[in-house]
């Protein structure tokens, strides 16, 4: 009897020793996999990002000679050489805006160029500049954009400025008629003032009618002559 009890005791001492066991190790095993026993976050380290294309372009200007000269640079700061397609010779154009968003003057339809297909590598840190001067405008606030030509890139850049110095004047008036064949009267105020004309000018007074409103731009020579550059409502 004695020895029942002494092996039922010796028993039951083996499954409480094997049920702790069982316990700790599932304590240390939540204690590895965090206090709230839920799986520790995994990190990856981010694929290297792609250096995308990319081309920083700026305007500069400034008055020179009674011209405002702009200054277009584009750099290529993309990593690698760009391949830029060009449908004419013309690689860069710009357009002119007076304060009231007016467009004054666009490059590509002054100037000619050559109608042929045209490629070029734009090397990494390469830089293409381009210089324009535009005459003929009188003082006051105006923008200018300029851009490539290209197929696959713009690279716009804008840019407002104003122009202080110049020598040129804006007028207007009724055109009263041709006084010979480079001298016009024109009507200002109840006033009938003579402007001489530039070729440029007697170029566009052809298609103007006596008793048509016109605005012009003009200067006043070494004579004290005042002479039309250019008629603005062409």
């Amino acid at each position: 009897m004695i020895l029942k009890k002494f092996n039922s005791f010796v028993c039951s001492a083996i499954v409480i020793g094997l049920l702790a066991g069982c316990g700790s190790y599932s304590n240390v095993n939540d204690h590895k996999s965090g206090s709230s026993g839920q799986d520790p976050v995994k990190t990856e380290t981010p694929a290297k990002d792609e250096i995308a294309a990319k081309f920083h372009s700026t305007i500069e200007t400034r008055e020179e000679k009674n011209d405002v000269v702009v200054l277009y640079k584009v750099k290529n700061l993309s990593g690698e050489a760009k391949r830029l397609s060009f449908t004419s010779g013309l690689e860069v154009d710009f357009i002119l805006y007076d304060h009231n968003g007016n467009i004054l003057k666009r490059y590509s339809e002054e100037v000619l160029s050559t109608q042929a297909l045209k490629e070029i590598t734009f090397e990494n840190n390469q830089e293409i500049e381009r210089m324009f001067k535009i005459p003929g405008l009188v003082n006051g606030n105006y923008k200018v954009e300029a851009f490539l030509l290209a197929k696959e890139e713009e690279a716009k850049a804008v840019k407002d400025f104003n122009v202080e110095n110049s020598i040129y004047k804006q007028g207007d008036g009724k055109l009263v008629g041709l006084m010979d064949p480079h001298t016009i009267e024109v009507n200002m105020n109840g006033e009938a003032i003579a402007y001489q004309l530039s070729d440029q000018a007697r170029e566009e007074i052809q298609s103007i009618k006596d008793g048509d409103l016109v605005t012009f731009v003009y200067i006043e020579n070494d004579k004290g002559q005042k002479v039309i550059e250019r008629f603005e409502n062409q």
